[in-house]
């Protein structure tokens, strides 16, 4: 699969027996076990890592968008 990753993550596999380590602003092929987490899932949900294709426009397009940042509420 191909990602572009705004943050660094490690991504576990599903049985948890391996990891991978993304750097930010990685760009490039993961293995599919690292997509079959519901980790993962919530990293795309939030922008933080991008689905993307190969070509160049939609790499910059995915780049583009803005991450959702999640911080806790004060009061």
């Amino acid at each position: 699969m191909f990602i572009l990753s705004k943050r660094n993550v490690i991504l576990p596999s599903p049985d948890g027996a391996k990891t991978i380590r993304v750097g930010r602003d990685f760009v490039g092929e993961i293995p599919d076990w690292a997509a079959a987490t519901p980790y993962f899932s919530a990293l795309v949900q939030d922008g933080k890592v991008v689905v993307t294709q190969k070509s160049d426009k939609e790499t910059q397009k995915a780049a583009e968008k803005p991450v959702k940042v999640r911080r806790g509420t004060s009061e």
